[in-house]
């Protein structure tokens, strides 16, 4: 089994064999070590130069390389890279052995990988939030990772301020070996925008692309000058309505292989825990809910039988749990990892070992369709009054979450469809073998259901806009209709008061003759000419002249055709 990497020129070992005729590449270049940390990053700033003289362009690695190679291009350091020692458990490490017992460490410094490494023993190997350059570089050269693993999971890192090269996704074949799933926590507002209105909440949400802008631009000057380290960090973020928002983050995985021993690298967006001090849309209710202690992030429920009769044994286990509260149920996977999994069958199959990791995605993913789904239901029971309108901006901005949730899962779906294709080891023994295949099965049982409950929410949205913008269409129109009959009063009323006016200006150029004594005429005659004239508009407004001509067009025509 061999992993791909991205083939370059001779730097990768690609070896060019020149005739008159043509010339013949090999096939992929296999995984090997490549020596020290300091090679590595010098192999990844290499292709990261590679431009236009080869069909595999390595320039959208030029910021990753940058990054790498900062801790040994520093012109002055009082220690070795290798010695550097964040102040965080970055990594956390579980090693398969063949009677069943899984060993759990936490590396103290990127130096200790190398020795896990070199004991040739099946494993995961977590990383958790922002990274420092040291530890990706000594784990890449320990496990062989591909350096693609490293730039997809900090894409945000290196399209902001720079050329954007779309460079993904890429096609589904050249990273069967990669994984990407994404996970939900949802937040509570607890006060602050308890009394919002519509107006307001889509004032805020229009607010949080600026926002999530300066944050990401925030977190990308942090991780390139490696401080402050492996904090949190958050894709997305999600005003649901004035009580709820959501976050999105990230789990990256890479299958690694080298000889017989294989490794599976986790990366998880959460590292250390949201605090209020960070930039972030959500650092405002961080505060607030801290200040009242109170809770901001609700915890995943898993729904497994019998859980409520094992509460002890499903606790984290004694000496792993952690010091302080953890805000978000992610922070604990790392901990406890496997704890309902068969481990004979984790350290033999490794798409099996992440079965949790799929699962408690999948469970964050349902809490979400559930606030969704709620929300959905509290905007469609408002009243529509005869001339009210509902705005439509809720179920616009439900829809557009439901479709990209959609894509995604669609994408979760096929990396466990193709996951045969891929050729990670499989379990010899046929009895475990067959369990892991009753494992993906029920694993894409459970992703097929999601998306089929989130395209059900999305329709649910679209019936809804189409009533809302029905209903908007019929508010308009009766607008319209009063409209139209109000001008039709003012209309009457200036066929009355047109022809009063102009008769009594006509006579109010002399009105000698009306109002002397001895004068045969009286005021009379006004009312005698103005009446008639007003009678004959209305007759006219009232009748349509061109219908009365008609008709009398006709019986004329029938008179003459009788005679």
């Amino acid at each position: 089994m061999t992993t791909p990497m991205s083939p370059s020129a001779s730097n990768l070992g690609v070896h060019h064999r020149r005739s008159t005729r043509a010339t013949s590449r090999s096939s992929s270049p296999k995984p090997c070590r490549v020596g020290t940390p300091d090679d590595y990053t010098k192999k990844i700033a290499l292709y990261a130069k590679q431009r236009s003289n080869t069909l595999y362009a390595g320039v959208h690695y030029e910021r990753l390389a940058s990054f790498l190679r900062k801790p040994f291009e520093a012109p002055s350091r009082s220690s070795s890279p290798g010695q550097y020692i964040p102040p965080f458990d970055f990594a956390s490490l579980y090693t398969f052995h063949g009677d069943g017992h899984v060993e759990f460490c936490q590396p103290e410094c990127p130096d200790e990988l190398q020795k896990h490494a070199g004991a040739g023993r099946n494993g995961l190997l977590f990383f958790l939030g922002q990274p420092s350059p040291e530890w990706l570089a000594h784990a890449g050269t320990a496990y062989h990772i591909d350096p693609e693993f490293y730039h997809r999971h900090l894409d945000f890192l290196y399209t902001l301020g720079r050329e954007d090269y779309f460079s993904h996704p890429s096609l589904v074949t050249a990273s069967r070996h990669i994984i990407q799933l994404n996970y939900m926590t949802i937040g509570k507002f607890r006060s602050q925008l308890q009394h919002s209105n519509q107006e307001h909440l889509d004032a805020l949400r229009h607010s949080i692309t600026s926002e999530m802008g300066e944050y990401l631009t925030t977190i990308s000057k942090r991780i390139t000058t490696s401080s402050p380290l492996f904090e949190s960090i958050v894709r997305s973020y999600h005003i649901l309505d004035a009580d709820h928002f959501a976050i999105k983050q990230q789990v990256s995985i890479c299958f690694t292989q080298i000889e017989k021993a294989w490794t599976v690298v986790i990366w998880l967006d959460t590292g250390k825990p949201l605090a209020a001090d960070q930039p972030g849309p959500w650092s405002e209710s961080l505060r607030i809910n801290q200040a009242n202690h109170r809770e901001t992030f609700l915890p995943w429920i898993q729904t497994i039988p019998f859980a409520a009769l094992h509460a002890k044994s499903l606790a984290v286990t004694q000496g792993r749990r952690p010091v302080g509260e953890m805000e978000q149920s992610a922070s604990l996977i790392h901990l406890d990892y496997g704890k309902a999994l068969d481990k004979q069958l984790m350290a033999e199959d490794p798409f099996y070992a992440l079965h949790e990791i799929f699962s408690l995605c999948a469970v964050s993913e349902v809490q979400f369709l559930n606030v969704l789904e709620t929300k959905i239901a509290a905007d469609a029971a408002l009243e529509l009054g005869h001339d009210m309108n509902v705005s439509p901006a809720n179920m616009m901005y439900f829809q557009s979450l439901l479709d990209s949730h959609a894509d995604m899962l669609r994408g979760n779906i096929e990396s466990i469809k193709y996951q045969e294709e891929a050729l990670w080891p499989q379990p010899q023994d046929s009895v475990l073998r067959k369990k892991s295949s009753a494992a993906r099965r029920s694993l894409l049982q459970d992703y097929e259901a999601l998306l089929t409950r989130t395209l059900i929410l999305s329709d649910r949205c679209k019936s809804r806009l189409t009533i809302l913008m029905n209903r908007a269409g019929i508010v308009e129109a009766n607008k319209s209709i009063q409209q139209t009959q109000e001008v039709t009063k003012l209309t009457r009323l200036a066929f009355v008061f047109t022809p009063l006016s102009f008769v009594a200006t006509f006579f109010g150029m002399n009105l000698g003759p009306f109002t002397e004594i001895t004068n045969a005429y009286g005021l009379w005659l006004y009312f005698a000419v103005s009446a008639p004239l007003v009678a004959l508009l209305l007759v006219s407004m009232t009748w349509s002249m061109s219908e009365l001509f008609l008709k009398l067009a006709r019986a004329e025509k029938g008179k003459k055709k009788f005679v």
